[in-house]
């Protein structure tokens, strides 16, 4: 395996003119999509590891939520038509003899998820589920693949081995600006707020511009509508969470070291007595709809300055997917540079489909300094020991809910 070493190709995001990054909350129904994909990958692979001692072959990277049809209004709602919860992907629904019991465990991370991210368990009453499973076999995908006849076929049908040609990338440090989206999604959206708040739901968006000396943060905060029983009261409440979100924002900003002043904006659409009133504080019971890999990147926000690929993570098999695997070995072995070298860095990792996971076709690393040949050295071995260890990544992801590494998505490894 071979590292590219570019010397001075990357301009430190924080030392950008200006930057801008957006946060989707844990209520988002693209956040909600990520999470249950998932969840579901994660127990579906447990299973197979309890029940047969592997990881049953499975590629569910396109759950899609559909929003309920709601009328809407201060003081209540109705839904017309639920929402619809489909898991959509290829999986394994037997090993020999032995069936997964798919629908089940869809249906009960749908459940756990949705109230979980939400708040409201009420949602529940409005849900229903579908699994549609396309997975087949061809010529490059033989029988054992999906449909094994015992667990050492399953095993052999993948023999860690790539299974897509996709490229990763990932950077380091992350800016204060970055840091800041997800601390503030994670303070609006937490236990203390909400004890204050409680009227105020979880689909929540935070979107930070800093530029010409300042840091502009605009924010979206959804009201439950049986909660605000009109106008005034809404206009009441969404003053005093602005205020507290104006307060949280500024100390939270100065713990990061941001000196700026910072100006917050929050639900920029109300005017002429419009309102944020989402069932289930969420905008997934009024319409709209969520699907995997529209939400934040790997790192928890979607950053303007940042290169990224276009792999979605969520519902891709832990054990062999590069498009999983391959980001959070480029985020690791990036992380890593950083903290040993103290070089800010973009990494990137490209396979191709078939080859063996630990060898993958191309390892690339753009700094925003110089590296001597020492450096280079360290450079290279910390990529080398990354990519020999992807099964302690595949521990974390199995090991780890997918709730949890929502609301702290560094990678967070032993070794």
């Amino acid at each position: 395996m071979h590292v590219t070493v570019e010397n001075r190709s990357v301009t430190p995001a924080h030392e950008a003119e200006f930057e801008v990054v957006e946060r989707k909350g844990i209520g988002h129904p693209d956040s909600m999509a990520d999470i249950l994909a998932e969840e579901f990958s994660r127990r579906y692979s447990r299973y197979g590891l309890d029940t047969l001692g592997i990881v049953p072959n499975h590629w569910v990277d396109k759950v899609a939520l559909i929003g309920a049809a709601a009328t809407v209004d201060f003081g209540g709602f109705s839904v017309d038509k639920p929402i619809s919860s489909y898991l959509f992907g290829k999986l394994t629904r037997a090993i020999g003899d032995t069936s997964m019991p798919i629908e089940d465990l869809f249906r009960n991370a749908s459940t756990d998820v949705l109230v979980a991210a939400t708040r409201d368990p009420r949602i529940i009453d409005y849900v229903r589920h579908a699994v549609e499973n396309t997975s087949g076999t061809a010529v490059d995908h033989p029988p054992a693949f999906y449909r094994p006849i015992d667990a050492v076929a399953a095993e052999q049908a993948t023999a860690l081995r790539a299974n897509d040609t996709a490229f990763c990338a990932a950077h380091a440090p992350a800016t204060p600006t970055e840091q800041l989206a997800i601390t503030l999604e994670n303070l609006v959206n937490g236990p203390e707020f909400a004890t204050m708040f409680p009227a105020a739901g979880s689909d929540v968006k935070v979107m930070l511009l800093r530029g010409d000396a300042r840091l502009d943060v605009t924010l979206c905060l959804p009201f439950h509508p049986g909660m605000t029983p009109t106008g005034e009261s809404y206009r009441g409440m969404l003053a005093a969470a602005h205020e507290h979100i104006a307060a949280l924002a500024a100390v939270a900003a100065l713990g990061l070291g941001i000196s700026d002043p910072v100006h917050v904006a929050v639900n920029t659409k109300d005017v002429e007595g419009g309102a944020y009133l989402a069932p289930f504080g969420t905008s997934l019971g009024k319409g709209d709809c969520g699907l995997v890999g529209r939400g934040n990147k790997a790192d928890g926000v979607i950053a303007s300055s940042r290169s990224a690929g276009v792999e979605a993570l969520a519902g891709k098999n832990p054990v062999h997917h590069t498009g999983k695997l391959y980001t959070l070995a480029a985020t690791r072995i990036a992380d890593r540079v950083h903290a040993e070298l103290g070089l800010a860095n973009e990494t990137v990792l490209m396979s191709r489909n078939g080859d063996p996971l630990d060898q993958p076709a191309f390892v690339g690393v753009r700094l925003g300094g110089r590296a001597g040949r020492a450096q280079r050295v360290v450079i290279d071995e910390i990529a080398h020991d990354t990519i020999s260890r992807l099964d302690l990544l595949t521990k974390w992801l199995l090991e780890t809910p997918a709730i949890e590494r929502f609301r702290d998505p560094r990678v967070q490894v032993e070794g």
